[in-house]
């Protein structure tokens, strides 16, 4: 098999998939390959580029016609992955450009009107709620603890009340979406 960046992408979702986010190492992703950990750098330049990676195809196929759906599809894709959102956090610093799915969240919100900053920065508001709820729920089932029954329809709450403290309510469904 030759080795690509692909193959070490899709090396590193089975690892976070088993085991999480504390057993993804370079050394760990080597072996499961079974290559040595330096051939993994000529591919992946460290384990930050490698985060960028995963994470991107994670959030690859996210889509949504309208913000809600785009929020609901980008957790969707994050708690798919053990770990996902842990993932992403650190991708979202590491990456020079936006992540799949975050990408289109920017444009959606000038779609209302809002200035290029303000859309920006309501993007950036947009994007900590769903990570940092994602991360909460996986951490809990991670701790043991049961994820609370209503989180998709508290996950909803949070993107409508951003959403509409943004002046962005036609990006708004007043119905909570059942996962």
């Amino acid at each position: 098999m030759a080795l690509s960046r692909n193959e070490i992408t899709n090396a590193a979702l089975r690892i976070l998939r088993k085991y999480g986010f504390a057993d993804l190492s370079m050394r760990r992703i080597a072996a499961d390959l079974e290559v040595q950990p330096s051939a993994l750098y000529w591919h992946v330049h460290n384990k930050q580029e490698l985060l960028v990676l995963t994470a991107t195809a994670i959030l690859e196929h996210c889509r949504g016609e309208d913000l809600p759906q785009l929020a609901r599809s980008i957790r969707a894709a994050l708690s798919s992955v053990r770990d996902g959102a842990d993932v992403a956090l650190i991708a979202v610093a590491a990456s020079p450009e936006p992540l799949p799915g975050l990408a289109q969240i920017p444009p959606l919100l000038r779609g209302f009107g809002l200035s290029d900053q303000d859309a920006e920065w309501g993007a950036k508001t947009l994007e900590h709620h769903i990570l940092a709820a994602v991360a909460a729920e996986q951490n809990a089932e991670a701790l043991g603890r049961d994820v609370d029954p209503l989180a998709p329809e508290a996950f909803d709450f949070g993107v409508r009340a951003i959403l509409k403290g943004l002046g962005a309510e036609r990006g708004v469904v007043d119905e909570p979406v059942l996962f």
